[in-house]
């Protein structure tokens, strides 16, 4: 059970910080109302950091394996990172659990002001767990935890739930108060909800929202900014001359600060790689330039102490000639709001037919306030007009809903009644599990543009960027851009540079972005750069690699780090960091049942080709896409399973659980290409062992099931007193086939 879990974990945690600046873990039972506050070891700093490597941490230590996504004893864990609330440009905060909405893990990142409020009153992590007996707002303030009835609030979706708290808080969001929430579709568990951070933030992929529901957990409020450390002289330098670095890179400076990442949209349009109507088609109107939004953009906003501020505001009445969405004078508040981002303008605009500005403006404005994932939902909706377009659904399955590409009525309609779970909604709420759930016929999965079951987070196709193809395949919550991405691929200075393009992989990268070749080194060193920048906390924006060549780095990293923390670290052990969360995150995702050929892409980018543009005729070829991943497998150290190779996991091991033991497999075992695997769950005999490797190797259950096997410890066979067999760290472990006869 996760209370034992829990209490386990606890011993292994300490009374007070073990370094400079580290804040607690606070353990919240939901059901019982109970919490308490630890601070873990700091070999956890110096194996995974902070943020989304120790919420990893966290979860593989509290998983309990066989349980659905939503069970409330599947722990919702937020974390921040060491720098979040301290650095510039890091506000960032991941919340971790098992998704609703994929096969994978749940890892999702925000901004805004929730991470650093977070992290600025005292605690690293919040771990969540339990069922409330009746919906809770959860409130944490200056050291105290109180549990609030939200029923007053049960309904409201994000605007109406802010002001309602600030009223009844006598508080502000963004001065004196952050919130994290949920709005009435996560309520509603729609596996394409989110956790809204602000007006825009969104914790938004994998089914945030519905985890949360799941709790009956209305919102985490944080009422306080907290108190901010005393900051080193050096600190501060420090932290001078990092932003003087961000703020002077070019892509920060001539797109970021004055448009936001809608900038994106026309590369991707003049390549040919805008993924449109479900990708099956890659290009799509100029009307959708970022300079058609100019007009309704007032100004740009951003997140906690962030000089970057990239995200736009938009208001289309401050145009006169737009006479409200109808053209009939009527204006709501949908007509203001934050945003839209590159997403969320590819996913309400060419993947689903829309080519106006102000359409896409509105819809982006309507998914803020219901709390929905504009990737996920923009995808099950585009996922629905395909199969309306091919007949596999017809208008008595939509309630009368024409899903005719384009169609914008009936999308913003769609929107309110997917929240709700209302007729056709309800089957859009289910997100790409819509088949599983029984709503679509088996045949529709060949149009779900998904890997491990999540729909692809952007907009582009990426039949034609090899690099891109192999990290949305490999990543580890998901078909997501945001884990991996290498999108100086499409920079031609940096093409043009051989030298300087291998200096920043390490390794030789081919300058074309349709060639095969050395794309494992450009995406495996964007995966670990990464992952260390969600573990301190700090946005992509900002972050050497994702966006620009001359952004924050490793070196960047190690220098607050040491002022901080106490701690030294080189680049190279931060970039064994960055391995060893991505490792884990694999190593979890295997206990879910994934294996590597779940490391893949749809069908449709393997046998279609892309029919317009500069690179027509290009699609992806399966051999070659294949011996790709085994370079990429290599470069990392993981086995042909897709899981860190034996010695690595013994490391990891003793690092996240402090148990290790090795054991040896007869030839044919599912999982365990090595013919041998870790068990790193703590078991205390050899029956417990059998259950450890069941859940280690979920694909190989039956197998492992067969009564012709027996366990050896040491050398010694097992023949009888399983349970009262010892089995400790470091034991050697052989199961082998015993045959009888005479």
């Amino acid at each position: 059970m996760i209370r034992e879990k829990v209490a386990r974990l606890s011993t292994r945690m300490h009374d007070r910080p073990q370094y400079p600046t580290q804040g607690a873990v606070l353990f919240v039972d939901l059901e019982r109302r109970e919490h308490f506050s630890k601070y873990l070891p700091v070999g956890v700093l110096r194996s995974f950091l902070s943020g989304r490597g120790a919420n990893m941490f966290l979860l593989h230590n509290l998983l309990l394996d066989g349980r659905e996504p939503l069970d409330p004893r599947i722990p919702m864990i937020f974390g921040s990172g060491v720098f979040t609330g301290t650095v510039p440009s890091a506000a960032r905060g991941n919340l971790t659990s098992v998704a609703p909405d994929s096969n994978a893990i749940l890892d999702s990142n925000c901004g805004d002001f929730f991470p650093a409020f977070l992290k600025l009153n005292g605690y690293d992590h919040l771990v969540l767990y339990g069922q409330a007996a009746g919906w809770t707002l959860l409130e944490l303030s200056g050291g105290e935890v109180r549990f609030h009835d939200a029923t007053p609030y049960l309904g409201m979706d994000n605007t109406d739930l802010t002001r309602a708290v600030e009223k009844d808080f006598s508080c502000a969001e963004r001065k004196d108060m952050a919130m994290a929430r949920i709005t009435r579709a996560g309520e509603n568990l729609v596996l394409c909800s989110g956790i809204m951070g602000g007006p825009k933030a969104i914790y938004a992929r994998c089914g945030t929202g519905a985890k949360m529901g799941s709790l009956r957990l209305k919102a985490v409020m944080i009422l306080g900014r907290g108190a901010q450390s005393a900051l080193s002289a050096a600190v501060k330098e420090n932290n001078r001359e990092l932003a003087r670095k961000i703020l002077a890179a070019s892509v920060v400076k001539y797109a970021l600060k004055k448009v936001g990442t809608p900038f994106l949209y026309k590369p991707s349009r003049l390549l040919g790689a805008m993924g449109t109507k479900n990708n099956q088609e890659t290009n799509w109107y100029d009307t959708l330039d970022a300079d058609n939004f100019d007009v309704y953009r007032p100004g740009m906003d951003g997140c906690y102490q962030c000089p970057i501020r990239c995200r736009p505001l938009n208001d289309l009445t401050r145009e006169k000639s737009y006479r409200g969405i109808r053209g009939d004078g009527a204006y709501d508040r949908h007509d203001k709001g934050d945003g839209p981002d590159y997403v969320t303008l590819g996913k309400m605009g060419p993947m689903i037919g829309i080519r106006e500005p102000e359409q896409v403006l509105r819809l982006n404005n309507i998914l803020n306030d219901l709390g929905l994932d504009s990737a996920s939902t923009g995808s099950a909706i585009a996922w629905a007009m395909e199969l309306y377009q091919r007949g596999i659904i017809t208008a008595k399955d939509t309630g009368g809903l024409d899903l005719t590409w384009g169609n914008y009525e009936v999308i913003e309609k769609l929107l309110y009644m997917t929240a709700r779970r209302d007729r056709f909604g309800d089957v859009i709420a289910d997100s790409a599990r819509a088949v599983e759930r029984g709503r679509y016929p088996a045949e529709a999965l060949k149009y779900r543009m998904a890997v491990k079951g999540l729909f692809q987070s952007d907009p582009h196709d990426a039949r034609i960027i090899k690099g891109f193809a192999l990290g949305l395949a490999v990543s580890t919550r998901g078909m997501d851009h945001l884990r991996n991405r290498p999108t100086l691929e499409i920079n031609a200075k940096i093409n043009d540079n051989r030298e300087f393009k291998t200096s920043l992989y390490g390794g030789t990268v081919a300058p074309e972005p349709t060639s095969y070749e050395g794309k494992e080194h450009a995406v495996a060193t964007c995966e670990k750069t990464f992952a260390v920048g969600d573990a301190v906390g700090i946005c992509r924006f900002a972050t050497k690699l994702f966006n620009s060549p001359s952004t924050a780095d490793y070196e960047d990293f190690a220098l607050q780090l040491k002022e901080l923390t106490g701690e030294e670290f080189t680049p190279a052990q931060l970039d064994g960091i960055g391995r060893n969360i991505t490792g884990f995150e694999r190593l979890i995702n295997a206990r879910l049942g994934l294996t590597e050929k779940d490391d893949t892409l749809p069908d449709r980018w393997f046998e279609e080709e892309i029919t317009a543009g500069p690179f027509e005729g290009e699609k992806i070829d399966r051999a070659a896409f294949e011996a790709l991943k085994v370079r990429y497998y290599s470069l990392l150290g993981l086995n042909a399973a897709g899981v860190p190779s034996l010695e690595w996991h013994r490391r990891l091991a003793g690092a996240i659980t402090g148990f290790a033991v090795q054991v040896t497999l007869p030839e044919g075992i599912p999982g365990a290409p090595e013919g041998a695997v870790i068990v790193d769950q703590p078991v205390s005999d050899v029956a417990g062992l059998r259950e450890a490797l069941k859940k280690r190797l979920p694909h190989a259950a039956r197998k492992l099931e067969d009564s012709s096997l027996i366990v050896s410890v040491n050398g010694t066979m097992v023949l009888s007193n399983e349970d009262a067999t010892p089995v400790r760290s470091g034991d050697e472990v052989a199961v082998m086939r015993i045959i009888a006869g005479g």
